[in-house]
């Protein structure tokens, strides 16, 4: 057994190397106004969605005591899961406790029938994990590049059962997939496509419907998996696919990571439907977050986008200049430092929200323009 010495300089020595790369993680202040949060749409401080988990909360307690194939089932998944596969355009879904769990568990179930894997290289850490988890034969092709992948699928076997992993809207660098391009690989070569729908939800399209809605296209279960979160846009906790009804039923048997964990309490099922409900039925709440998006580029002279993800790049020394001034304005926005991006893509990412106001745009564009970041 080590001395408690040497456990601690182990200890200590790799911190020192996570701090010497840039690696080390902190928690952040919660005192400072966040400029990083995905609550996109202000849904979480919505007195709808706040008396909906309230009073759910008080009706029937705080926890879901155990998992969806135990005690966990409460009749609210159900009514969840009919709302964003309506919401979506699908024919069914299934709800998780978390987004990431979605991932792992539907890269779980879908490399059981089509074990080859065709992954954008700027897919989120969860659907890396439930790859590597699956052990499916994965090629990574270059971020949005559908010619590279193009060569890739002409030169697989005839009839390799494939599945095309992306994201709608890439959750660092706020830029979109091109969601038919791919689709259109998938009907040459007969494989289906993954969205992580996560950030695009609430986001894209003029209802916020996510990536499909954005490159006016329909749903087919049989050609398409939509995977997200309702801890974005929706501004609650847990996760879903929506897919084909018979792919739910295998994700019900293989999902290791949705049979394995506690169910959503009843109070935060209800806070999402109240959620789901408030954008489906009013979509100025996306209108309102281009404009507000919109603002935001034009005050720090960056082009035209619908996405809230605004990455700021440029020389490290800079970048924790700009943060350093937003620290001192009271406003918290990071520099994110390999592995969340590449060596060398280091940024500050900033999600706009419908909680900002003309004071945060100001206050972000004074601090980028002192750091003479785009001159």
């Amino acid at each position: 057994m080590p001395s408690s010495d040497t456990f601690k300089s182990r200890i200590e020595s790799r911190l020192f190397e996570l701090d010497a790369a840039g690696r080390r993680k902190r928690l952040p202040q919660y005192s400072l106004r966040q400029l990083s949060s995905n609550d996109y749409l202000g849904l979480s401080r919505h007195p709808e969605v706040i008396e909906a988990i309230v009073k759910t909360t008080a009706a029937e307690g705080s926890g879901s005591t155990g998992s969806r194939l135990l005690s966990g089932n409460h009749p609210l998944n159900a009514s969840l899961e009919e709302a964003i596969a309506d919401f979506k355009g699908g024919s069914a879904a299934l709800v998780f406790s978390t987004g990431y769990q979605a991932n792992i568990s539907m890269m779980l179930t879908l490399s059981n029938i089509y074990p080859f894997v065709y992954s954008d290289s700027h897919i989120h850490a969860s659907l890396i994990d439930g790859i590597r988890l699956s052990g499916s034969n994965c090629q990574i092709f270059p971020h949005n590049d559908t010619e590279a992948l193009r060569s890739m699928l002409e030169k697989k076997p005839l009839g390799e059962p494939f599945v095309i992993v992306t994201e709608s809207l890439f959750s660092m660098d706020g830029d979109r997939s091109p969601i038919a391009a791919l689709l259109n690989l998938c009907d040459e070569h007969d494989g289906i496509l993954l969205i992580d729908d996560a950030h695009g939800t609430g986001t894209l399209g003029l209802e916020g419907r996510g990536g499909l809605e954005h490159a006016s296209l329909a749903f087919n279960p049989q050609r398409v998996v939509l995977t997200g979160t309702f801890s974005k846009a929706l501004g609650g906790l847990g996760g879903y696919t929506v897919c084909h009804p018979l792919i739910r039923e295998l994700t019900i048997s293989l999902g290791r990571s949705f049979i394995y964990t506690t169910a959503l309490p009843p109070g935060i099922l209800a806070g999402n439907i109240a959620a789901l409900s408030l954008l489906d039925q009013d979509p100025d709440l996306v209108s309102k977050l281009r404009t507000r998006v919109r603002k935001v580029r034009d005050a720090i002279g960056l082009p035209p986008s619908p996405s809230p993800i605004i990455p700021i790049r440029g020389p490290i020394e800079k970048l924790e200049l700009i943060a350093s001034s937003l620290r001192e304005k009271g406003l918290f926005a990071p520099v994110i430092h390999p592995p969340t991006v590449a060596d060398g893509e280091e940024c500050i990412r900033i999600s706009v929200t419908n909680h900002w106001d003309d004071a945060i745009t100001e206050q972000l564009s004074e601090s980028v323009k002192n750091a003479q970041l785009f001159q």
